[in-house]
């Protein structure tokens, strides 16, 4: 069986795309008919419909590429290197598709964003048929984050595995973007059981674990070690993203089908404020929902740490600090007909070093998903995962500071309606 390199490029390019704009069918399904709360899971519904309509992707962290990649072993590849082949696929894709490009170039000592969202992280596997079975998975990093491993003692119980389990999910949906979805994985070494639970996504079989907020568990086991019992979870946001393929006699078959979405009718709803009502602002009360208008500007990770740089050498601040709203946030490129990309919440607690600082020079309140461990200031959560939809709130856009950051860039904001609910 010969494949070209040239089939193998076209279906990861493609996959990507599918991946990015299309979330599958099951997983829409499972959401909703989910118990989470109802205008939530319409915002989460509308904005899967508004990214395969506009061919945009479902949340701004179009993730660090995962691909399992099983191949015969009596195939031939013919044409370029196979992983050559797929780091062009991915570069290529995210270049001309306008998604964000969300690796450094080392993980300590080059935090600087690659521009590429390269490497991508291939699994292989030989498998006894003549085709090349492709599953290519998008994974943001903030479900990434949230998973956990833990080695177990020999003898300890399934109630204490699936005790941890729950623990570790439950941790997960105060900073993830809930329902999310669970991969487990339990046996092999250290570095096994990681792939397992992320395997397990994918490809694992369907554990009946009721966990609030949690939509999917599935798990994949392995023999291991005598006097090992390594379990790793693998969390997974609302938008999970994956797509897969077959190549047979260098043909391409697309699992991924479009499908109908269901018409959903939604509207935000929440007291309509201006970013300029200050007062207002400070007498809103925990819980209350409501539609943001006016100036916001982005600062995530980098930024923050610039910002305080800029702080402790004595310098002038890129833009005006007092009063304003900052938003953890960092958008997708836009193309020529946007007005910005697709754009969300990043996690707010990665923030919490830098914010007190910030908000002793000012800051009114600041925009992100999850919970806070600090005490300062206003605090409004914003749904993550619905990207598409809220580039629909931004009406006017700017870069004012770190361009050189990517997606980490200081942008200014003019937004309309932005839905959000008081911390």
């Amino acid at each position: 069986m010969k494949i070209s390199s040239n089939t193998i490029y076209e279906a990861i390019y493609n996959l990507i795309e599918q991946a990015n704009i299309m979330l599958p069918e099951k997983i829409y399904n499972k959401i909703k008919s989910s118990n989470i709360d109802e205008n939530k899971k319409n915002l989460i519904l509308e904005n899967a419909k508004i990214a395969f309509d506009n061919k945009r992707p479902l949340c701004q962290d179009t993730g660090q590429v995962t691909i399992f990649f099983e191949i015969g072993q009596n195939v031939n590849v013919e044409g370029e290197f196979i992983e050559d082949v797929i780091n062009k696929a991915v570069e290529d894709c995210y270049r001309e598709k306008f998604y964000r490009k969300s690796t450094c170039k080392d993980a300590l000592f080059d935090r600087n964003n690659n521009g590429k969202n390269t490497p991508a992280i291939v699994h292989f596997d030989f498998i006894k048929e003549d085709k090349i079975n492709i599953l290519v998975a998008l994974k943001g990093g903030g479900a990434e984050n949230m998973s956990n491993l833990k080695m177990f003692s020999p003898t300890s119980s399934k109630e204490e595995i699936f005790n941890y389990v729950q623990n570790v999910a439950n941790n997960a949906v105060k900073n993830s973007c809930p329902p999310i979805s669970i991969g487990i994985g339990i046996g092999g070494t250290i570095e096994k059981c990681a792939y397992l639970a992320k395997r397990a996504l994918y490809f694992g079989e369907e554990v009946d674990l009721k966990i609030d907020n949690v939509f999917e568990v599935k798990m994949l086991t392995s023999e291991t070690h005598i006097a090992s019992l390594p379990v790793c979870v693998n969390i997974n946001c609302h938008s999970a993203r994956y797509a897969s393929a077959t190549i047979t006699n260098n043909k391409i078959k697309y699992d991924t089908k479009p499908y109908k979405f269901e018409e959903v009718k939604t509207e935000a709803s929440g007291k309509k404020i201006s970013t300029n009502e200050t007062q207002m602002i400070e007498n809103l009360q925990k819980g209350e929902q409501i539609l943001l208008s006016g100036t916001i500007y982005t600062a995530r990770d980098m930024a923050h740490k610039k910002l305080i740089e800029t702080m402790e050498n004595g310098e002038k601040l890129p833009f005006e600090i007092e009063n304003s709203i900052i938003f953890y946030a960092g958008p997708c490129p836009k193309n020529e007909n946007e007005v910005i990309g697709p754009i969300g919440p990043t996690t707010s607690s990665r923030m919490d070093k830098y914010a007190p600082r910030l908000f002793e020079k000012g800051v009114l309140a600041s925009i992100g998903k999850g919970e806070r461990g600090i005490q300062n200031g206003i605090y409004f959560e914003a749904i993550g995962g619905i990207a598409s939809y809220m580039q629909r709130c931004v009406t006017k856009c700017e870069i004012v500071a770190y361009e050189e950051f990517g997606p980490e860039a200081i942008y200014k904001l003019t937004i309309k309606d932005l839905p959000l609910t008081v911390k």
